[in-house]
C-alpha cells in the first residue's frame, strides 16, 4: 500500500479567503467611517471657534 493523501478542498480555502477579505473589508470601512466622523467633528469645532472669535457680542455679557 503506498501514501494517499487526503483530496484537496478547494471550496473551504476559497471560503476561508472570501471572510477574511470580507473581514478586511469591513475593517477598512470602519476606519475610513472613523477618520470622516473626526474630519466632521474638528470641522464643526473649528466653525463653531470661528463663530466665537466673530460674534459681534461677547459671550457672558448681560447686554444691560
Amino acid at each position: 500500500m503506498g501514501y494517499h493523501r487526503a483530496p484537496r478542498s478547494d471550496h473551504v480555502e476559497e471560503g476561508r479567503g472570501s471572510a477574511v477579505k470580507k473581514l478586511l473589508l469591513v475593517a477598512v470601512a470602519a476606519i475610513g467611517g472613523l477618520l470622516v466622523y473626526r474630519q466632521i467633528q474638528a470641522d464643526k469645532a473649528e466653525q463653531d471657534l470661528w463663530t466665537e472669535a466673530t460674534d459681534s457680542v461677547p459671550a457672558g455679557s448681560t447686554g444691560a
